[in-house]
């Protein structure tokens, strides 16, 4: 027998039997073997356990709620709000270059006829109503349709004028004097000599009361804007005071209701038409007026000639009159291409399938997860839905839901 010595504790030595160490040895040995064969087991997956757990997840089907709905097919773009009309105030002069001396209006401010607007090298620049442009300055004896819209112009102010109308007269040369006078300007006046014309001394309406002739008053074209409305909006102003101009527009006056124009893509403008019903909307400021499209047409390009690149322009007219504190704001303009005459049953376009002979169905799922082909005629199609109404009456209901397809 053999014995091995073997230390306790701090010093002590202890034999002890070595076939008695040699089972417990062993014993040790097994039970260890077990606990690490039961955790090989808990990592190591069998082939069917792995297949389980990387095989797909069951497909479900997508659906979608067959509903009843207006359907309209639109095209949206931007469009900015215009003037109907735009009139120049112009800066003129028997001089190369003038000044502003004086700018009495700003932009987004209301005028009138008989206002004075603004000034030019002393002289005043003021409003008349007409429709008519200033083409020409008006003197003594002239005679036409401008003549006539002048005296009805100062008529609407209070300036009677007893001479015939469209005959430009002494009443009508009194009654351009007393307005300049109450403008606080001199009215222009001009006496014919062998020389050529001349300016003679200031009339004022005193001296024309007590019999004095008054020597050619007259209406300069360069001082008078006509409007054709009982007022206009600013809405460019494009001088200021001690400005010198040359040529071109020193405000810009709008009249009548805004429109609202946009740009069409070459396949929106085949879609377009006169007449179609419209949209304008935003949301800063808030807006919302139904419309109609009133021109729709072609940009010419640089050469005069119409190209693709050029655009294709429409215009939409409020069916109320929009503001015209509106103009020049940006807007959303939607045309209306087709529309139902009224709620229809709708389903999205991926639920409808066509089969053999362009037969068109969609798949009603039960609530029983039972899918039943229900065979339907299309109608008009917008914003992903269309219209269907089903062969069989009542095979297809509102709240119905119809496969769009299979997910994983």
């Amino acid at each position: 027998m053999i014995r091995h010595w073997r230390r306790h504790g701090l010093g002590s030595v202890r034999l002890v039997d070595g076939g008695r160490a040699f089972g417990v040895g062993v014993a040790i040995g097994a039970v260890m073997m077990s606990a690490i064969g039961l955790v090989a087991s808990g990592l190591i997956e069998s082939p069917l356990q792995v297949a389980a757990e990387t095989a797909p997840p069951s497909p479900s089907v997508i659906t979608a709620v067959a509903r009843t709905q207006v359907l309209a097919s639109t095209i949206t773009v931007r469009g900015t709000v215009t003037a109907r009309r735009t009139i120049n105030v112009t800066a003129s002069a028997p001089y190369s270059q003038i000044v502003v001396t004086r700018m009495l209006v700003s932009a987004g401010q209301r005028v009138r006829p008989g206002q004075l607007v603004t000034e030019i090298d002393g002289r005043p620049s003021f409003l008349l109503q007409g429709i008519l442009p200033a083409y020409r300055s008006l003197h003594d004896g002239d005679t036409g349709p401008d003549v006539s819209q002048a005296q009805h112009a100062l008529e609407r102010l209070g300036y009677l004028d007893f001479d015939q109308p469209g005959y430009f007269g002494q009443s009508t040369e009194l009654a351009l004097l007393l307005f300049y006078h109450h403008l606080g300007y001199p009215a222009p006046l001009r006496h014919h000599a062998a020389g050529g014309p001349v300016l003679p001394p200031q009339i004022t309406p005193r001296s024309a009361a007590i019999g004095l002739r008054i020597p050619d008053v007259y209406l300069p074209m360069s001082e008078v804007t006509f409007i054709p409305a009982a007022s206009a909006l600013v809405v460019a102003v494009n001088a200021k005071v001690g400005t010198a101009v040359f040529a071109g527009p020193v405000l810009q006056l709008a009249t009548g209701d805004p429109i609202v124009a946009g740009t069409l893509g070459q396949a929106q403008a085949r879609l377009v038409r006169v007449g179609m019903s419209a949209g304008i909307s935003s949301e800063r400021p808030p807006l919302s007026v139904h419309g109609v499209v009133t021109r729709s047409g072609f940009y010419p390009s640089a050469n005069g000639q119409v190209g693709r690149g050029s655009g294709y322009p429409v215009a939409v007219t409020g069916l109320r009159p929009l503001p015209q504190s509106l103009i020049g704001h940006q807007v959303r303009l939607t045309v209306w291409l087709a529309a139902t005459s009224g709620p229809v049953l709708a389903v999205p376009l991926a639920a409808v399938v066509t089969i053999a002979h362009g037969t068109a169905s969609v798949i009603r799922l039960t609530a029983g997860r039972r899918r039943v082909w229900v065979a339907v005629r299309t109608g008009l199609s917008a914003g992903g839905m269309v219209a269907v109404r089903p062969v069989i009456p009542g095979a297809l209901r509102p709240g119905d839901h119809v496969v769009l397809g299979v997910s994983r």
